[in-house]
């Protein structure tokens, strides 16, 4: 790429090409020509090799490229098109090119030339040209220099997430087409973990009408899974007429529309997590299948869930079980349910019904399919005798050299183990801290907890009743934890505002609040780096947002953290800046650096933006209002429009169908408004904010614009 920054490498790169149209390329070479024009604005090209056709006739070409890139193109062009071919010899010409030329390049920066006379006659300069068109591909099948160490499949899936828990949309898509790109999982795991992401956000449509939907609810799958197919299919095809109580209609789009996919994932025992959507889905389906007391057996205990369906079940009357299956069917079934469910709770079942069998059972079931398979499948997965059925269970074997599979066991537990069992009991709580303080005093086992943060706060939020007060004393000691410990990833720093977050609603003591901002103050470190300024600002505007019982504590903290931001601020961008300077003067902080100093970055930014029409959506309007004068600061022109409705109105169709960016505070907003936008943007951007604050709707328009 002629210079580091891709916008005004395209810009070159058009102009360039535009410039070309008015020549006449000798005969054999125009096809050859336009692919060099391609290294203009190729990111993984050192340089650019650009054909020029003199006024003479004479067609030669330009290489150009910074000192640093100079040193890796030229070799390869001499070897490829050196003297026998062409007149490079691997040394910059000191001739200029034309001013036409020179003028267009004049946003590249400084580089180095060279000059390629190409051969008169015809054959040799084709010929030239083509050795010319093989060293630009051979440099970019190169591999990557700068590349980074390859990062287990296992922390890619604990980002994933990491990003869900905090509503970061972009970077949790980020991180599925990488695992897609270097083909770390299989087609039907990518899809799960599609499904995962669109069920965070509660694009119910969008699921159903995924390429081979009908092939998920067939295949093996999670329980969470499985939930989130039952509500996309609920919420899609039943939600409206079920809520109007048109039975009719419901039983009529259940038999011919839902029943062929919810079928096969209405299998016994029912998720525990099973939503709303999920439950009618079962009451309706044993409507329909009166053999099915199994599920009758589950659904009846879920009348709160059920509306209309609780006195049409009970109507039915009720039924006799039938007989409790010995011990090798219980075994048959408990395999095959493996086979079907990738459960860590069905794998400790199923070890379980095996260790019941005496020594002939087990071989003689060992001797038949599926149950050969079956039970070949659960000893690779499960990799010991037994495997954990809560987190306490998890981490007093994370200490175990052998449990090499403890993330991959995390993920599935945090999709079905609750933190403390009983999230009501104090005595669950209890159980989990101990189990939680023991694991630390093992490096492996504080290792493994470290890295399984992400499935812990995926945990803690499932709990209906989050932030819980009972729960406060994990929250707290899980923020101690990541304070003590040495790593400073970004999940981490992500994890620590949910905490943080679910602290301070919940409400803590002077003593307690003190504890807090000391551990915050703990986990920011002494240094700030760039990437943390959007963490830091949103962590300040938490504090700010709850009510303290020690406003000396909270000040000193924001004090801290704004005098960590000053001394980087001249490495900002501009709404950093912007936020930065706002934050300041709430405070009384003065800051000598003026606010609006433009960088590079910040003029592409600007520039990106100029002319667009930006719509943000939350009901935190002060956040929007904020948001929207730290981006018109940068760019006057841009037009930002910020909307706080609580459910469809003509403005945010407005807004939904014309702007060029939507921004929906993802943690700020109302279900059925965000709908709305949805259903109105027809395939336009749109990006959510992970926090309430204007910290974090500014973020998603710089690394939106930016990406």
């Amino acid at each position: 790429m002629i210079t580091v920054d891709q916008e005004t490498a395209r810009s070159i790169a058009s102009r360039l090409r535009t410039r070309a149209e008015a020549f006449a390329f000798p005969t054999g070479t125009d096809v050859l020509c336009k692919q060099l024009f391609d290294t203009v604005d190729s990111a993984s090209f050192p340089g650019a090799l650009i054909p020029e056709l003199k006024a003479d006739g004479e067609l030669l070409v330009l290489a150009i490229a910074s000192p640093a890139d100079w040193r890796r193109l030229s070799p390869v062009l001499r070897a490829f098109a050196g003297p026998t071919l062409t007149s490079f010899d691997g040394l910059p010409s000191t001739k200029s090119a034309g001013d036409d030329l020179n003028a267009l390049l004049a946003g590249s920066g400084p580089a180095i030339t060279a000059e390629i006379k190409l051969p008169a006659d015809d054959a040799g300069r084709e010929m030239a040209l083509r050795a010319i068109v093989r060293a630009r591909d051979t440099l970019l099948r190169a591999p990557s220099r700068t590349r980074t160490a390859p990062e287990p499949t296992s922390w890619l899936l604990a980002r994933f997430q990491d990003c869900l828990n905090v509503g970061r949309r972009d970077a949790a898509s980020a991180v599925l087409e990488q695992l897609r790109n270097e083909l770390r999982l299989d087609a039907l795991n990518l899809r799960s973990l599609q499904v995962q992401l669109l069920a965070a956000f509660e694009e119910w449509n969008e699921i159903v009408n995924l390429p081979g939907f009908a092939n998920l609810t067939l295949a093996r799958r999670t329980p969470a899974t499985t939930v989130f197919l039952l509500e996309a299919l609920y919420q899609a095809r039943l939600a409206p007429s079920f809520d109007a109580g048109d039975q009719t209609a419901v039983e009529k789009l259940y038999a011919e529309e839902v029943r062929s996919f919810a079928a096969p994932l209405l299998k016994a025992p029912l998720p525990v997590s099973l939503r709303t959507g999920g439950w009618r889905l079962a009451g309706l389906e044993a409507l329909t299948s009166l053999n099915r007391t199994d599920l009758i057996d589950s659904v009846v205990l879920r009348s709160d869930q059920l509306g209309w369906l609780t006195s049409r079940l009970a109507a039915t009357g009720s039924r006799v079980s039938g007989p409790t299956p010995g011990a090798v069917e219980d075994a048959r079934d408990r395999l095959l349910a493996v086979e079907t469910t990738e459960s860590v709770d069905v794998m400790a079942a199923a070890l379980e019904a095996m260790a019941r069998l005496n020594d002939q059972q087990r071989a003689e079931l060992a001797r038949a399919e599926p149950f050969r398979s079956a039970l070949r499948g659960l000893e690779h997965e499960a990799s010991c005798a037994s495997v954990p059925t809560s987190w306490p269970m998890w981490l007093a074997q994370a200490s175990d050299p052998t449990f090499t599979n403890a993330l991959a066991l995390a993920r599935l537990g945090a999709e079905e183990w609750q933190i403390a069992g009983d999230a009501t009991d104090p005595t669950s709580t209890v159980a989990f801290l101990g189990a939680l303080n023991a694991a630390q005093s093992n490096p492996l086992a504080a290792e493994r907890t470290a890295q399984a943060l992400p499935y812990l706060v995926a945990a803690l939020r499932r709990d209906p009743l989050f932030p819980n007060p009972v729960m406060t004393p994990v929250y707290s000691s899980i923020l101690t934890l990541l304070a003590l410990g040495s790593s400073r990833g970004n999940e981490v720093f992500d994890s620590s505002l949910i905490l943080v977050d679910a602290l301070l609603t919940v409400g803590a003591s002077a003593s307690q609040y003190r504890e807090l901002t000391a551990d915050v103050d703990e986990i920011a470190g002494e240094g700030f780096g760039v990437r943390m300024v959007y963490w830091a600002l949103e962590m300040v505007e938490i504090f700010m947002r709850a009510p303290t019982p020690d406003a000396t504590a909270r000040e000193r903290l924001v004090h801290s953290v704004l005098a960590r931001l000053i001394s980087i601020h001249a490495r900002l961008s501009g709404l950093q800046q912007a936020a930065v300077h706002a934050l300041c003067e709430e405070f009384g902080f003065v800051v000598s650096a003026p606010p609006a100093t433009q960088s590079a970055s910040d003029n592409r930014l600007a520039s990106r933006m100029r002319g667009k029409t930006i719509a943000i959506y939350s009901l935190v309007e002060s956040a929007s209002r904020q948001a929207k004068a730290a981006i018109q600061a940068i760019e006057g022109d841009v037009d930002v429009q910020c909307n706080s409705d609580l459910v469809g109105s003509a403005q945010l169709r407005n807004l939904a169908t014309n702007s060029d960016l939507f921004v929906v505070v993802w943690a700020a907003a109302k279900h059925a408004a965000t709908e709305f936008i949805r259903a109105h943007r027809n395939g336009r951007p749109i990006v959510y904010a992970e926090g309430k604050g204007v910290s974090s709707l500014l973020r998603a328009v710089e690394e939106h614009f930016n990406s």
